[in-house]
């Protein structure tokens, strides 16, 4: 049974697993490129060309299971996190957003030359 599809650029990340069979299986545009089983979970590695035609992008992905039972799973591609799950530590909370704070927002632009203008209605 599919339990994700990773849309990664141009290319689709599927992970598959059986929960009867413990078996995974890992597609990356749809063929194989990791398969194997377990009870409650492994890590798959696999490698791809990069888009650029001159580099290799390494893949990680950590299949697993929480407390409750539900099936995680977290994608690393050249070990930057893709995909986080809840058992991944991993944050990039800005402390000017966290409670008992009472600085607005802040809107990050992409590219500084365009200008970018937010209504206070925005800001609730």
């Amino acid at each position: 049974m599919r339990i994700l599809s990773l849309p990664i650029n141009d290319d689709l990340l599927e992970i598959h697993n059986s929960i009867w069979t413990g078996e995974e299986k890992v597609y990356f545009n749809g063929e194989l490129t990791s398969s194997g089983c377990s009870i409650f979970g492994r890590n798959h590695y696999f490698t791809v060309d990069a888009p650029d035609g001159e580099s290799i992008d390494k893949y990680r992905v950590e299949i697993g299971m929480n407390w409750f039972g539900f099936i995680t799973v977290d994608v690393f591609r050249n070990d930057r996190c893709l995909l986080a799950s809840n058992r991944t530590p991993i944050t990039r909370v800005d402390q000017r957003l966290q409670r008992d704070n009472d600085s607005k927002p802040y809107h990050l632009r992409r590219d500084e030359r365009q200008q970018t203008e937010l209504d206070e209605e925005f800001f609730v």
